[in-house]
């Protein structure tokens, strides 16, 4: 007994001893004192095991209660190694110990290559059946890693450990991010950053059972490292061959560059990143590779053909109307309401009463139907831009954001349109953090003259969960506006971005009803079920806000369209669709990329029901139904809406009916699709070029 006390005193000691220390103070305890401390260790990784196997032994279990043997063996098999290395002393030579560190530098890669493909999705079937070239290239980026710390530290174990610390994070991440919103990291995510850290708070990170090996993995590779003898100070002594192998491994991670991100080397070998579903490259190519693919996907091109001649041509077919006194100027609000979507629309789904009664029994004097969007369970930024750009993503890198990436400095938008006929204030609200997606600068590019944002709300006004209700976002709109009334007659304008149905849908609140529930039992999904409750909550208020506005004399016009489908699960879109999203072809697919519109004034216009566009069209035909004055891009647009009426960043439809890629030069619709390229390349890359066809004439 008092043997183990001193042992615990001296794990006391080295624990306190400052970094360079623990060595000194681990090699003065003789043999005995040494088991002993490691016995402990051992001991306390053991309860550390068993208290992790019984907090999360449901996920060792299937439903039929039979072991997961893989999952088990990860498991186990983690927790001994690394009690094997707690108790392994190093007895080799230089030459064993150079052979072990070459042994580790080709399985440690190898080994999470494997495994953070498991937790992806793949089965040990799968990523065996992998080509070669697709592992051997995925390996080749951890490796890349290893290599910078190397040539840096010259230190084996160091440079494994940071390697498996990188290749952990990328594991979690995607686990996490499959959770979340069932799309994996792409490079275009890296941009969003500071939108992610602003709504991260409102997800569950309780960390599942692969975070758990994810972590035990890293540790292990952590403790067998440092029992490795290397050269390091030998080598530190020669620094030529320090200087060596840093220009070496500039040389190799210089040409991996070039090949994988600069050349056509991964898309001449069929490495390409499945834009509808991106789980899908990152299951059959491999997750870092498929990362590293993504990035080229951010490049942009001048599109072949383009020259200004073009656009100027273009600029004379589809001039701009000028800016008149008597032109018809109604108040403008734009509502893009966040997740507002028609699942029954989606897929077979039926519900104990309608979700949005209100929205659909508007006839009178209202424009609805469904649009296209570029984007499902996320991203909203990317519809704002289409809307009030009038520019597709079919044009720009797959899974970028012109947010982040493109929109440098004032760009024409239907806000600069409106500010040339003398609309003030003109107004951008949205009831969260004003950072996300740079917002901020984006909108004074815009011409915004105010952003409102979560900071101008009264922390009384009403939530819904933890988010401002629509409710109260309308009763903001409807302040702002006789707010504006009361100092000046000049129109009125407000685009507003709500935050009422944001993900995630993973818990019951008392702030919100529960009395929509979906009826099919086979098909019925909590998650699905809280955010069809909270899209009848945003039914009440749109009633709300329109009976406020039938009220009034002012002529006004209400565009009101939901940016994307909610980021349920897989398995309940599957159901409601009768196929396996994984078996869909990309037409099929587009099913999941349509948010209901409406455009209505309190005044005669004509009415339309059920008509699908899509959302970069949805601007020009406000301005058309409502007389109102159109530049020549809005002009064109709504002229190619004829030929090719729906468009998003991964197809088109034709007015034949027919689904044709972007890329297909065989489509009877290529010469108008190619003319839409000149002029929103010209738009947002050659600002200032030829403007006028996207302002009207002064």
């Amino acid at each position: 007994m008092q043997e183990i006390k001193e042992a615990l005193g001296s794990i006391k000691a080295i624990l306190k001893a400052p970094g360079k220390k623990i060595g000194g103070k681990w090699e003065k305890l003789d043999k005995k004192h040494k088991m002993i401390l490691k016995c402990v260790a051992a001991v306390i990784i053991l309860v550390v095991g068993i208290t992790l196997f019984g907090g999360y032994r449901t996920s060792f279990y299937t439903e039929t209660g039979h072991l997961k043997k893989l999952w088990a063996l990860m498991f186990f098999g983690s927790f001994f190694i690394y009690v094997a290395a707690v108790f392994f002393k190093n007895p080799f030579g230089e030459i064993v110990n150079t052979a072990l560190s070459t042994l580790m530098i080709v399985t440690v890669p190898l080994g999470w290559f494997f495994y953070m493909q498991v937790c992806f999705g793949n089965s040990p079937s799968d990523i065996l059946n992998m080509s070669f070239l697709r592992i051997a290239l995925n390996m080749w980026i951890m490796l890349m890693i290893f290599l910078l710390v190397y040539a840096i530290t010259v230190n084996t174990g160091a440079a494994l450990r940071i390697m498996s610390f990188f290749a952990m994070l990328f594991t979690i991440a995607n686990i996490y991010l499959l959770k979340f919103r069932q799309i994996p990291l792409l490079y275009s995510d890296l941009s969003v950053m500071g939108t992610a850290k602003n709504v991260a708070a409102g997800y569950d990170y309780t960390p599942n059972l692969s975070i758990i090996v994810s972590v035990l993995l890293f540790l292990d590779v952590c403790a067998v490292s440092v029992h490795l003898k290397n050269n390091r100070a030998h080598f530190k002594k020669k620094l030529p061959y320090r200087i060596g192998m840093v220009l070496l491994c500039i040389l190799m991670v210089t040409g991996t560059v070039n090949v994988l991100v600069y050349s056509s080397f991964l898309k001449d070998k069929g490495i390409n990143v499945n834009t509808f579903r991106p789980i899908k490259s990152y299951l059959k190519n491999g997750g870092p590779i498929s990362f590293a693919r993504s990035i080229q996907l951010c490049m942009v091109e001048v599109p072949k053909g383009y020259s200004l001649s073009k656009v100027e041509q273009l600029q004379q077919e589809y001039p701009s109307d000028g800016v008149f006194d008597e032109a018809n100027t109604p108040n403008v609000i734009v509502v893009m309401d966040e997740a507002f979507s028609d699942l029954s629309y989606v897929g077979d789904l039926e519900t104990n009463e309608e979700v949005m009664p209100f929205y659909k029994s508007l006839k009178e004097n209202a424009i609805k139907g469904h649009a296209y969007v570029s984007v499902f369970g996320g991203q909203t930024a990317n519809t704002e831009y289409e809307f009030l750009t009038g520019d597709s993503k079919a044009f720009l890198p797959q899974g970028s954001t012109p947010y982040q990436l493109f929109v440098k400095d004032a760009l024409p938008s239907l806000t600069s349109l409106l500010s040339s006929q003398g609309y003030e204030p003109l107004l951008a609200m949205h009831p969260y953090k004003g950072s996300g997606y740079n917002r901020i600068n984006v909108y004074d590019a815009f011409g915004f003259q105010e952003f409102l944002t979560e900071d101008d709300f009264s922390d009384e006004v009403r939530h819904v969960r933890n988010f401002v209700s629509d409710e109260a976002d309308f009763e903001r709109i409807i302040s702002e506006y006789e707010k504006a009334k009361k100092s000046s007659d000049t129109p009125f304008y407000i685009f507003n971005v709500t935050m009422q149905n944001h993900s995630p849908y993973d818990k019951d609140f008392d702030n919100l009803s529960s009395d929509i529930k979906i009826t099919d039992a086979d098909k019925s999904n909590a998650d699905a079920q809280r955010f069809l409750n909270l899209i009848h909550e945003s039914d009440k208020a749109l009633e709300e806000l329109i009976s406020y506005f039938e009220s009034t004399d002012d002529p006004t016009v209400i565009v009101f369209f939901g940016d994307h489908e909610p980021g349920l699960s897989d398995g309940f879109y599957s159901k409601i669709m009768g196929k396996s999203l994984d078996d869909m072809s990309a037409e099929e697919s587009e099913r999941l990329y349509m948010v209901p519109y409406l455009i209505w004034a309190n005044y005669d216009i004509e009415e339309k029901e059920d008509e699908t566009i899509s959302i970069n069209y949805l601007k020009a035909k406000m301005l058309s139904a409502c007389g109102m004055r159109m530049s020549g891009y809005d002009k064109f647009l709504l002229e190619m809406s004829k030929e090719v009426p729906q468009i998003n960043a991964y197809g088109y439809f034709g007015a034949d009916g027919n689904f044709y890629e972007i890329e297909d030069n065989t489509s009877p619709y290529y010469e108008m699709i190619q003319k839409y390229n000149y002029l929103e390349y010209n738009h947002l890359f050659a600002k200032g070029k030829s403007s006028d066809i996207f302002d009207l004439e002064q």
